[in-house]
C-alpha cells in the first residue's frame, strides 16, 4: 500500500519530527503542509536531511488558508499567486514531488463563474511556470460541494487542468464527495489523478478519522489499497497526544486483513 499522512495530524510536532514518527509507524511518507513548516520556522535542509536519513517519501499541500486563486480582487489573487509560488519552491528544497493546491473559490455566491475561470487560468498559467521551472508536478484539488465552491465535478476539473497537462494534474478528495453521490463513479470520470486524500465523514462534517464518519468501510478500503499513487489520510489535530492519528492507525490495523484482500 502507498498510504501517508498529512502532517497536520501531528501539528503540535514540527515536520521533521512528523517524518520520524511516520517512519516509527510504517508509513510510507508525509505530506507536508507549507504552513506547518512556516509556523515552526523549519529550514527546508533540515527537513531534506530527515527525509533522506529516514527514507521516507514526501509530498506538499501548498498554502491554502486565506487564499483565493480566482479572487475577483486583485491584490488577493496576486498574493495568493505568491504563497504558493513560496509553496512550490519549499517543495523543491524538501524534496517533495507532488504539490496539491487549492483553486479558489467564488468571491459571490452569485458571481458570474466564466469570470472565476478566466482568472483562475491566469493564476495557474504562474504556477505552471514556476512548476515547470523547478520540475515538480502540481495537482489541483478537486473541492467538496458547498456554497462559492465552482470546481467541484470531473468536467469542471478537466476544464482547467487540459492546458496544463501534464504539468498540472488533479488531486481525489474523498471526503469531498457527498455521501449520497455515486463515488465510484466519480472517481472513474475523474482526469488525470495523481493523488488520494482520504479521511472520514458526516454530512456535517468532513475530514474525521477513518471509521468515524459515515464513508463506510468498502468505500474507505478501496481507496486506501490503491498504490500506483500516493494515498494521504488527511485531518487535523492540535494536540500533543496524536489522538487523530492514533484512530487512523488503529482502523488501518483493524482492517489489516480486509485491506489485504481487497488488495488481491
Amino acid at each position: 500500500m502507498n498510504i501517508r499522512f498529512a502532517s497536520t495530524l501531528a501539528w503540535a510536532f514540527p515536520v521533521e519530527e512528523v517524518i520520524r514518527l511516520a517512519k516509527e509507524l510504517k508509513f510510507v511518507g508525509v505530506e507536508v503542509w507549507a504552513e506547518h513548516v512556516w509556523k515552526y520556522e523549519s529550514m527546508p535542509k533540515r527537513i531534506r536531511q530527515v527525509k533522506e536519513e529516514t527514507n521516507m517519501q514526501l509530498t506538499m499541500h501548498a498554502a491554502s488558508w486565506d487564499l483565493n486563486l480566482s479572487s475577483l480582487n486583485n491584490g488577493i489573487r496576486k498574493q495568493s499567486v505568491h504563497e504558493i509560488i513560496r509553496s512550490i519552491e519549499l517543495a523543491s528544497q524538501i524534496g517533495a514531488d507532488n504539490i496539491t493546491f487549492h483553486l479558489g473559490k467564488l468571491t459571490l455566491a452569485d458571481s458570474d463563474v466564466s469570470i472565476h475561470e478566466e482568472l483562475l487560468f491566469e493564476s495557474m498559467e504562474e504556477l505552471d511556470r514556476k512548476a515547470r521551472q523547478e520540475g515538480l508536478t502540481l495537482s489541483l484539488e478537486m473541492m467538496e460541494w458547498k456554497a462559492k465552491e465552482f470546481i467541484i465535478k470531473p468536467a469542471a476539473v478537466k476544464k482547467v487542468i487540459v492546458p496544463f497537462f501534464p504539468q498540472i494534474q488533479t488531486t481525489f478528495d474523498v471526503a469531498h464527495i457527498p455521501l449520497h453521490a455515486d463515488i465510484f463513479s466519480i472517481w472513474n470520470e475523474m482526469p488525470e489523478v495523481n493523488k488520494i486524500h482520504i479521511s472520514d465523514a458526516t454530512k456535517e462534517i468532513l475530514h474525521l478519522p477513518l471509521g468515524d464518519g459515515d464513508i463506510g468501510e468498502e468505500i474507505l478500503n478501496k481507496f486506501l489499497t490503491i498504490e500506483n499513487i500516493p494515498v494521504i489520510i488527511e485531518g487535523f489535530d492540535a494536540s500533543k497526544d496524536l489522538m487523530v492519528l492514533k484512530k487512523n492507525v488503529l482502523y488501518i490495523k483493524r482492517n489489516g486483513n480486509r485491506l489485504k484482500e481487497v488488495v488481491r
